[in-house]
C-alpha cells in the first residue's frame, strides 16, 4: 500500500513539473470573477482550467488594467484576461459574458436613456472602461470633467451611496457582491439602486503575445465548452 501512494505522487509531481508556467494578467479584486486572496474566481478558474488542458499552469498576476497592458506589451506576462479590443496582440474566442449597467440612486430619479446622458452627471466607472466600450462610450464621456475612472469597484460604489458621485459603470455580479459586503458592515439602511441598460452584453476574451497560443487555447476553451466542464465552476460562484 506504501509502495501504491508513493507511486502515485511521484505520478502526481512528474505531471506538476512537465506544465509549463504560463503568466496571465488578470485585474484587481472583482469578485465574483477575479478574487486575489484566494487567486480565485469565475473567470480566473475558467482560464486556469482550460490552460490546465493545454498543459500549461498559470500563474495569475493581479494588477489594474492599465498596468497589465503595459505588462503585456513588455512581455512580462504572457496573456490578459477580460479584453474586448486589443489589435497589437492576438484576442481569444470569447470565454466569458458580463452585463455592464449604469447604476443611480433610485431617489435621484436620474433618466438615462442613451449614453450621451452621461455628459450631463459625475460618473465613476472601472479603469479602461473608455476603452473596452468603444469610440461611442469614449465620445459620450470625453468632454466630461466630472468623469473619472477607478480600478477599486467597491470605492465607486460607496462613492455613490455617499452621494459624492452621480453615476457609476459596473457589472451587475460584482456590484451584487460589493453591495453585500458594505450591507454586513453597515449600521444603516443603504438607498435603493436603479439600473440602466445603457450597453449590450460586453463578451470577453484573452489577449496573447503568441498567436499559436491563442490558436491552442481556442482549440481547448470549444472543446471544454462543448464538454460542459464549466459548469461546476458557474455554479460555485453564480446562481446559474
Amino acid at each position: 500500500m506504501k509502495a501504491l501512494v508513493v507511486f502515485f505522487l511521484l505520478a502526481f509531481t512528474s505531471l506538476s513539473e512537465a506544465l509549463t508556467p504560463l503568466r496571465v494578467a488578470f485585474s484587481l479584486d472583482k469578485p465574483p470573477y477575479v478574487i486575489r486572496d484566494t487567486e480565485s474566481g469565475l473567470e480566473v478558474e475558467i482560464l486556469r482550467r482550460v490552460l490546465l488542458d493545454m498543459g500549461y499552469e498559470m500563474t495569475p498576476i493581479f494588477q489594474p488594467p492599465a498596468r497589465s497592458v503595459r505588462s503585456l506589451e513588455l512581455g512580462r506576462v504572457d496573456a490578459m484576461a477580460t479584453i474586448t479590443n486589443m489589435p497589437k496582440f492576438h484576442l481569444s474566442e470569447p470565454y466569458i459574458t458580463f452585463k455592464n449597467f449604469a447604476w443611480t440612486l433610485k431617489d435621484r430619479k436620474i433618466d438615462l436613456k442613451v449614453l450621451n446622458d452621461l455628459g450631463r452627471y459625475r460618473v465613476i466607472a472601472f479603469q479602461n472602461a473608455r476603452y473596452f466600450f468603444g469610440s461611442q462610450y469614449s465620445n459620450a464621456v470625453e468632454k466630461n470633467s466630472n468623469y473619472e475612472e477607478y480600478a477599486d469597484q467597491k470605492r465607486q460604489l460607496k462613492m455613490l451611496f455617499a452621494d459624492r458621485v452621480d453615476v457609476i459603470i459596473c457589472e451587475e455580479r460584482t456590484l451584487q457582491i460589493n453591495k453585500q459586503d458594505i450591507e454586513d458592515t453597515s449600521t444603516k439602511k443603504l438607498p435603493e439602486l436603479q439600473k440602466h441598460a445603457l450597453f449590450g452584453e460586453s463578451r470577453y476574451s484573452v489577449a496573447f503575445r503568441d498567436v499559436k497560443l491563442r490558436d491552442s487555447f481556442n482549440e481547448s476553451l470549444e472543446k471544454l465548452d462543448s464538454q460542459k466542464s464549466f459548469k461546476a465552476i458557474y455554479k460555485k460562484y453564480t446562481e446559474e
